[in-house]
């Protein structure tokens, strides 16, 4: 076509017919400005081909990522019920004065009742999609909505563990500190081995006992001692609000969770 309209414009020069030439300047003009179209398309076609992948990659990594966590969330839902249970036959004891509770039980039941398990998820995938301005990625206007309101949710949610962990390390082992024999505490939690499924490391590291104190304990003023009751219910409180709250967590990540899958199969 080119070629034609050079002989076009070299005819129309010579026969100094200026409206044929014009017709080709116009010609010329034309396919310059289709071909710039056409290699936008294409350039835009592949950057959308290129976006479209890079937020493939970011969603199955968000997705092992918010499955990790709700993994880590399940387990320390299961183990705050566990002590949570510990708590409530801890009451049920003080409730009971026939019951001949043995040392070695409520040693046992303590040490099961006072860690304290927090959620602490993983946001590196979440975190570099934010600072890179990489949401715009994911088409999803409402997977954009729950993975921008997730870090506000957490914190709520840290709020309620912290303040319970502040009250267990601040108020109730300090009673206990004082009216009990810690050391029994501690050797029964590592004999019977109760923080052991959320420990980084080997567990043998930290489950060398240490064994039982030999000083005499009187049980009974523990058991009889108003403050413990109010300890021990405050605990029950504390820990049946948290896996209430969990739960509410375990939800939105599942929503999350329904999302990704949904976005993933889609493209």
């Amino acid at each position: 076509m080119l070629r034609f309209f050079r002989q076009l414009r070299q005819g129309s020069i010579s026969d100094n017919k200026f409206r044929k030439y014009f017709l080709y300047v116009i010609g010329e003009i034309i396919i310059v400005i289709v071909g710039i179209l056409i290699a936008l398309q294409v350039d835009n076609w592949n950057t959308q081909r290129q976006e479209r992948a890079e937020a493939q990659v970011f969603m199955q990594r968000l997705k092992n990522e918010f499955q990790d966590n709700r993994n880590q969330l399940l387990q320390k839902i299961e183990m705050r019920k566990r002590a949570l249970e510990s708590a409530r036959e801890l009451v049920r004891i003080v409730d009971d004065p026939t019951e001949n509770a043995s040392r070695s039980q409520v040693d046992s039941l303590l040490a099961i009742a006072l860690p304290v398990y927090t959620f602490d998820p993983s946001q590196g995938v979440l975190n570099q999609l934010t600072s890179t301005d990489k949401l715009t990625l994911l088409r999803s206007e409402a997977l954009n909505d729950k993975l921008s309101a997730w870090a506000s949710m957490i914190e709520d949610f840290k709020e309620d563990e912290n303040m319970y962990n502040s009250y267990n390390h601040n108020h109730f082992r300090p009673f206990l500190y004082k009216n009990y024999n810690s050391r029994n505490i501690i050797n029964s939690r590592i004999r019977n081995k109760v923080i052991s499924p959320i420990l980084l490391a080997s567990p043998e590291s930290v489950n060398t006992e240490i064994g039982y104190s030999n000083k005499p304990v009187e049980l009974g003023v523990l058991l009889n001692a108003v403050e413990f009751e109010n300890y021990l219910a405050f605990t029950i409180s504390w820990l049946s609000l948290i896996n209430t709250q969990s739960k509410g967590v375990l939800n939105y990540i599942d929503e999350v969770l329904a999302i990704l899958d949904e976005e993933i199969k889609s493209d």
